[in-house]
């Protein structure tokens, strides 16, 4: 599927097939491994195209402007790590 026409699908649309894309690179890598897939091209391309379907996803959720939560996150400063004590001998 083209970008364009991607960038024409709805939201449910998208979430669908990006579920379809991942049912289809978990088969395609049993069939890999038993040594059944005819081309492991196949799923090169089938991991692209989930690529480009998380892609465009993004960008609508960013376009339409990100969930509260989504920019909660994004926005909160992380907790910076503990240090480890050392033994002093």
């Amino acid at each position: 599927m083209k970008v364009k026409e991607v960038r024409e699908l709805s939201h449910d649309e998208i979430v669908s097939r990006i579920v379809d894309t991942r049912k289809q690179i978990v088969e395609m890598r049993f069939a890999l491994a038993v040594r059944k897939l005819e081309s492991p091209a196949k799923l090169r391309n089938a991991r692209k195209s989930l690529a480009r379907l998380l892609t465009i996803q993004s960008e609508k959720v960013r376009a339409e402007g990100a969930p509260e939560k989504a920019a909660k996150a994004e926005a909160a400063p992380k907790a910076p790590k503990a240090k480890k004590e050392t033994a002093k001998a």
